[in-house]
């Protein structure tokens, strides 16, 4: 398995937020802040799993997302949604949710119910009650 999380999130706090909490679980982090590029980098980069940001007034994320999924060598890895959606709120091809307002517990969290292992050795130095953004 691939030791590398995609996030593809556009705004930069969020993003360093989540590029901190990927490399205090054991991660390296790749950003990407075009929709329009998700596929081809993923092919490239081979994540164990990517972030990508939902938003529900915009249509560009879902297609990103089915063209992800209908794609042999991406459509296996796992999609996480870092959205103001909720759980609610089924996502087809969606693997987990990140509300915004995103803390540490529930990165981990998401990362382990779509299936990526989360090194909790890596973690010790790490406050898992660091409040988001």
């Amino acid at each position: 398995m691939s030791d590398t999380i995609l996030i593809a999130v556009t705004d930069p706090n969020i993003v360093y937020l989540l590029q901190r909490y990927a490399e205090e679980s054991g991660f390296q982090a790749v950003h990407l802040d075009q929709e329009k590029e998700l596929s081809q980098v993923a092919q490239q980069v081979q994540p164990a799993l990517i972030v990508l940001q939902i938003e529900p007034a915009e249509s560009v994320w879902q297609q990103a997302l089915e063209c992800l999924k209908s794609d042999p060598v991406t459509g296996r890895i796992p999609v996480v949604a870092y959205s103001c959606f909720d759980e609610g709120s089924p996502i087809e091809g969606v693997a987990g949710f990140l509300q915004k307002s995103v803390l540490y517990g529930d990165f981990v969290l998401a990362l382990e119910q779509a299936g990526v292992p989360v090194d909790h050795a890596k973690r010790e130095n790490f406050n898992p009650d660091h409040k988001g953004i």
